[in-house]
């Protein structure tokens, strides 16, 4: 019961910030003005982050409004700075946020504590689950890498081999796990207030016992790799299934920058690809040879590829349950939530089978 009324109380005050809306859009030019305002939510995500389709004489536009905790307003000019770039270098398949009006050098705009944007609505549906081929599959991965040339020099350290921060923030991650959080986990009994309560003591311990059998081990992989210098450059970081959008077998648009910063680029491609291929091995073969046909590795680059998409499916699932235990998250899209609980469970059978 505590968890509906916490629903029904962010959606009252979300869509209060309806009354809002005609006067931050009015900083905008005036083809962007609402003749039309639909309210989305969440819009399936779990940033925080409230999204509103605007049907405008510009066509239609979607507003958001980012959470207050993240990104800060320097990590937004850097994700803004950064879509830029990859339009100015051919890949438009982005929502390129719109200037003010009031302010022609700006493309967000500050209100009530909040940072918000508006961009165009980037057509095409996240289907890639409900209608896999073959040609999905290339296409997304073709787009990943047409992204990672289009931004590989957005920031002066393209050319800069350096070490992955993302390994180096996973340790620390598994290092915490192992001291302290697994145990903080296992005492942790039934006090999370997600609505999935009836399933979600089965999933934890799922998740706890393979990460009782694996945490050392991949502690070991990502050990190995910790030194390896590869080139850092923008990549988007949270780019998954979700966020591809298509139109038949054409990547229409990507989307959703929040977690945008300089990294190596196998972060963003072992994220994708345990996204669309999961541990089928012969599709992570096909997908990587996707992307090195626009994009080749070099042999550092694929020695990281094992090691980061180990520790993503270790740490998804431990991540999630600090979320829903320790930190008593609550989510709002259920089935949300379900879906990428479910993905991750479907990722511990057989994860360790190795990707050459």
């Amino acid at each position: 019961m505590d968890f509906v009324i916490f629903i029904t109380s962010v959606t009252r005050k979300l869509v209060n910030a309806m009354q809002h809306i005609p006067f931050i859009l009015g900083h905008y030019p005036s083809d962007c003005q609402p003749e039309k305002i639909q309210f989305l939510g969440g819009a399936g995500g779990f940033s925080g982050a409230a999204f509103w389709k605007i049907t405008a004489q510009r066509g239609l536009l979607c507003l958001r409004r980012w959470p207050k905790e993240h990104p800060n307003q320097s990590q937004i000019e850097f994700i803004h700075g950064l879509l830029k770039h990859v339009v100015g270098e051919g890949f438009s398949t982005v929502p390129l946020p719109i200037s003010l009006q009031t302010d022609s050098t700006m493309t967000y705009f500050k209100y009530q504590g909040y940072i918000w944007e508006l961009a165009p609505w980037m057509s095409g549906t996240a289907d890639y689950l409900q209608s896999r081929s073959t040609k999905k599959f290339e296409a997304a991965l073709h787009s990943l890498a047409n992204f990672h040339q289009a931004a590989s020099k957005f920031i002066d350290r393209s050319t800069v081999r350096s070490r992955s921060v993302t390994v180096h923030e996973r340790l620390e991650q598994i290092n915490l796990w192992i001291q302290s959080d697994i145990s903080r986990l296992e005492a942790c009994g039934g006090k999370s207030q997600c609505i999935l309560k009836e399933r979600l003591p089965q999933w934890k311990n799922k998740i706890i016992d393979y990460s009782k059998h694996h945490i050392h081990r991949v502690k070991q992989l990502l050990s190995k790799v910790v030194d390896c210098r590869v080139p850092i450059q923008a990549c988007l970081r949270d780019i998954w299934h979700d966020h591809i959008l298509f139109q038949g077998d054409h990547v229409s648009g990507v989307i959703d920058f929040g977690a945008a910063r300089p990294d190596t680029v196998v972060a963003d491609l072992t994220r994708l690809l345990g996204s669309l291929a999961a541990n089928n091995k012969a599709e992570w073969e096909c997908g990587i040879n996707a992307y090195e046909s626009i994009s080749p590795l070099s042999d550092q680059e694929r020695l990281l590829i094992y090691p980061l998409d180990q520790s993503a499916i270790l740490l998804s699932g431990l991540n999630w349950m600090r979320w829903l235990y320790l930190e008593n998250r609550r989510f709002s899209d259920e089935g949300a939530v379900t879906d990428r609980l479910e993905h991750i469970l479907c990722r511990l059978e057989n994860a360790d089978t190795k990707i050459d």
